[in-house]
């Protein structure tokens, strides 16, 4: 289970490094900063305030790339992951179900937007 859920929280990370600027940078860095508490509970961080997860400077450099319309959509993304609830021992395959369901929020994201954040 922990293995699944590092691969989810990498998958994040990759995608907390997409191209956005303004309040959505904003709102994905609050959103990394809940998820490690989100997770917490299960036993599972993404890394802690040591390892910096989501590179605020890569989301803001690729906004050039990004329409208004991606940056709603990671900001959707954002609130949707701040929704959640705390992830809890026992009750992990739902919480992963809920966390994989906020990723539905970013499809149609722009291949130049994503192609500038290397993903």
């Amino acid at each position: 289970m922990k293995k699944f859920m590092f691969g989810l929280m990498a998958a994040v990370t990759l995608l907390f490094g997409a191209g956005c600027g303004g309040n959505a940078c904003d709102d994905l860095e609050d959103a990394n900063k809940a998820l490690n508490e989100k997770v917490e509970a299960c036993g599972t961080d993404t890394g802690g305030e040591d390892e910096d997860v989501f590179n605020k400077s890569v989301c803001e450099d690729a906004l050039d790339a990004c329409s208004d319309s991606d940056k709603d959509r990671l900001s959707d993304l954002a609130d949707c992951i701040q929704d959640l609830p705390d992830c809890q021992v026992g009750n992990e395959v739902d919480w992963i179900d809920q966390f994989s369901e906020c990723f539905n929020r970013t499809e149609g994201i722009s291949a130049a937007c994503a192609a500038a954040a290397g993903g």
